[in-house]
């Protein structure tokens, strides 16, 4: 879409141009130079407002201190498995994020920035997708990759039993309403 940009990495970030700039996960730390030069070649990164997470893992908010203005949401059940069991993220995620993320992160509203949100439990269980019916995209997040493959489950937070209910919802969506699969990674 021309006011959609993906950036690939270890995962994938769109970056969402509409009343404000928005940010669809924040990719991993090792991609950082990287995407400061993709993102700021389209808008500065001091004027991204708004990144939403589709669950807390490295790999998706590894980069969320490039982007000092912006607020940061989750599900309200992702964050309470962050604050009641911080040890499963602190491995993989430092101090400094560690440390924005308790500062910033607030609970997703059910529409933000004209996104629908989706409850997906499975891979993590608070697992979200972001709806986009105005530019028709689906942004799943890890509960489906591209090439129709389904993330992981094997992981301390997951939900293995919920990950099947999930997937059949957005590929139900995917399928239905002809929306183009934005995924996590792929």
């Amino acid at each position: 879409k021309d006011d959609v940009w993906r950036f690939d990495g270890i995962a994938s970030v769109y970056l969402i141009e509409d009343d404000g700039w928005v940010l669809v996960d924040a990719g991993d730390e090792k991609d950082k130079a990287s995407l400061a030069e993709n993102v700021s070649k389209i808008v500065p990164l001091d004027r991204v407002e708004t990144i939403l997470l589709t669950h807390l893992h490295h790999d998706h908010l590894g980069c969320i201190d490039l982007f000092p203005n912006a607020k940061i949401y989750a599900s309200e059940e992702e964050i309470a498995a962050y604050v009641e069991n911080p040890e499963i993220y602190s491995f993989y995620l430092g101090e400094k994020l560690n440390r924005i993320l308790k500062m910033k992160m607030r609970a997703l509203p059910d529409v933000i920035s004209k996104l629908k949100v989706l409850e997906v439990p499975g891979h993590t269980s608070g697992s979200v997708a972001f709806l986009d019916r105005k530019r028709g995209l689906l942004f799943s997040g890890d509960t489906i990759f591209s090439g129709d493959i389904i993330g992981r489950t094997d992981l301390p937070n997951s939900l293995p039993d919920k990950m099947e209910d999930s997937v059949k919802m957005l590929r139900k969506l995917v399928i239905g309403d002809k929306l183009e699969l934005c995924p996590g990674h792929g």
